[in-house]
């Protein structure tokens, strides 16, 4: 019965203590963030220009709920993405750009959204211990997802984070399309620079990517986002444009 009894306690200990790190971790990020002042906003609009290996990728306008939900997409060439909080629309997206228009309503909003996200539903944390990361080493987390969460369950990330407690940045995989096993060989990482102050509540304005291990942190770049023109606006209309499609989640 003492067996017993220690083996529950030290269950229940350990458990906690987990418990501990990953508040810790996760709410002193969101606390420098802002997260408060952001969710007290509806909706946020912001201005992006990607490109990817040194060619132009995409540029356009992002408009979403700063609570999850509805997300647009306005591209320069004037093709709309919509997430309307269950499907994705598309018009003006060619049969070969489907996939990657799922892949872009997502994947941009959610690297905006990351600090707020942290404690999201199927949230799953691990390994709290200090990496590699630039000249130096900064506290990190793991954060997995429960199965079924979103359209890649199987992703991963590896949360940096300063003294000030700042999002430096994120280690991940893109297992949407190719599977986990495949996006494991060559995972990347996000690494947010340029933070400035719009509405009290901080945003890096530069992401770079770059290859990435856990030994040697971020490495040689491959990519870079630009932001601007971040704005709260009042009122955003969400409503699918005629002629378009529903863009599936690939099998």
């Amino acid at each position: 019965m003492k067996k017993i009894f220690f083996t529950l306690f030290l269950s229940l200990t350990l458990t906690m203590f987990a418990q501990n790190q990953k508040n810790n971790f996760t709410r002193s990020i969101e606390s420098k963030h802002k997260k408060t002042a952001f969710l007290n906003k509806k909706y946020i609009s912001y201005d992006i220009n990607i490109q990817f290996g040194g060619k132009h990728y995409m540029k356009g306008t992002i408009v979403q709920e700063t609570g999850g939900g509805k997300i647009k997409i306005t591209k320069e060439d004037g093709s709309v993405i919509i997430f309307d909080g269950t499907n994705v629309y598309g018009k003006g997206i060619s049969a070969k750009a489907k996939a990657g228009a799922r892949f872009d309503i997502f994947t941009w909003s959610y690297f905006l959204g990351l600090p707020y996200k942290l404690n999201d539903s199927g949230t799953i944390w691990s390994n709290f211990e200090m990496n590699t990361w630039g000249g130096g080493k900064l506290d990190s987390g793991k954060l997995a997802f429960q199965s079924g969460t979103g359209d890649a369950p199987d992703d991963w990330y590896v949360i940096y984070k300063s003294k000030e407690n700042v999002l430096e940045g994120a280690a991940y995989i893109v297992s949407f399309g190719k599977g986990k096993e495949a996006a494991e060989k060559e995972p990347h990482a996000i690494k947010y620079n340029n933070y400035k102050i719009v509405s009290g509540i901080p945003f890096s304005t530069n992401w770079t990517f770059h290859l990435w291990t856990l030994k040697k942190g971020y490495t040689n770049q491959i990519g870079e986002v630009n932001l601007s023109n971040i704005t709260f606006p009042e009122t955003v209309s969400f409503t699918i444009p005629k002629e378009s499609e529903i863009i599936n989640a690939p099998k």
